[in-house]
């Protein structure tokens, strides 16, 4: 075999490990479950100024609350990082910051009665989630995921224990409370893992913003506004990421072909080199994880997730849509989301002559 064809088959090789992993679905399920709930949230429960970033905070805040060093150690960012989305979630209205009983000097952040409404009713929304994602899957599919989500909080703290047992919790708030706080706790610590064996095979600065463009773009490259759409956000968000990976060597724009007036984002070389060291870390973070669980459950884990993944067509327009269709996903989201009669009405359709 030729070295051209040799680099080709390595790259094909790349980009499916690329665009097919247990990471790239984790997130993606989590992005999905974190979005529709906070778009439930504003739309028809009325909380406004809510973003995806306030999740975490407000999931981790008890009845005591938390100080600020506590709320950061918990989500393993600096403590400025951590106080300036406390200060946005506190002029949402959602929080407050009170003194704390055990240290006059000291401050505790702690739920406002507006942040207790909004977490009641994010129980609900969560129920909602959790059966819509159980038509795509199972309930027994779906209840080993969160009996899996449950282990990994206990072997790695995802929550600082804050979950507390998973029968307990279930029994109090139901399966799909559990699975709206853990999932995304997951998907947090493998974004962070990734980022630090990354950043030990070479690529300094990297940011975990970076990987909500650099997993968007196929090899056909990528465009700003659809990032922007899968990921909820801005362009002008977006566009600032791109413009810091472009100045890092990572990616580059060039124009459309037949369009010069629209621009595609596209790896560089460096870029492409980033992309196989993430994966090669990935193959070592499923590793550390299938130890932790067992290669049986784990593989189970990843099935499920999988199926959530392609049953709630997420990214589905990243790569090509004509790949990786799985028809029987395809017809259980229908299912799911048209009844058994709409089901029966659009079979007919297709079949006429």
């Amino acid at each position: 075999m030729s070295s051209a064809s040799n680099t080709h088959w390595a790259a094909g090789r790349l980009w499916a490990s690329y665009k097919n992993n247990f990471a790239r679905h984790l997130l993606g399920v989590s992005r999905h479950l974190q979005s529709e709930t906070m778009k439930r949230l504003s739309e028809r429960m009325g909380h406004q100024h809510l973003r995806l970033n306030f999740e975490p905070y407000l999931s981790l805040l008890n009845e005591e609350g938390l100080r600020i060093t506590e709320l950061a150690e918990q989500l393993e960012i600096s403590k400025q990082a951590c106080n300036q989305t406390a200060n946005q979630i506190e002029k949402a209205g959602y929080i407050r910051r009170q003194a704390d009983p055990c240290d006059g000097r000291a401050k505790r952040i702690v739920l406002t009665p507006k942040g207790r409404q909004l977490q009641l009713d994010g129980l609900q929304v969560s129920a909602e989630m959790h059966s819509e994602y159980e038509a795509l899957v199972g309930s027994q599919g779906l209840s080993a995921v969160v009996a899996t989500l449950s282990s990994l909080d206990g072997a790695l703290g995802l929550t600082g224990g804050r979950a507390g047992n998973a029968g307990q919790v279930i029994a109090e708030v139901g399966e799909g409370a559990l699975l709206a706080g853990l999932l995304p706790r997951l998907a947090d610590y493998v974004t962070r893992r990734l980022m630090v064996l990354t950043m030990a095979k070479g690529h300094l600065g990297l940011k975990p913003s970076f990987g909500q463009v650099l997993t968007l773009i196929g090899p056909e490259g990528g465009r700003i506004n659809r990032i922007a759409a899968i990921q909820k956000v801005s362009k002008q968000a977006v566009s600032a990421t791109v413009s810091e990976l472009d100045s890092l060597g990572y990616l580059e724009r060039r124009p459309e072909p037949g369009d010069a007036r629209q621009v595609l984002i596209h790896l560089t070389a460096q870029g492409r080199g980033l992309i196989a060291d993430s994966v090669e870390a990935l193959n070592g973070l499923e590793e550390a994880l299938e130890v932790l669980l067992g290669e049986a459950d784990f593989e189970s884990f990843k099935a499920v997730l999988l199926h959530l993944y392609q049953g709630l067509c997420v990214e589905s327009e990243v790569f090509s849509p004509t790949e990786s269709i799985d028809l029987g996903v395809l017809a259980q989201q229908l299912k799911s989301q048209l009844g058994d009669e709409a089901v029966r009405e659009l079979v007919a359709l297709l079949l006429q002559k």
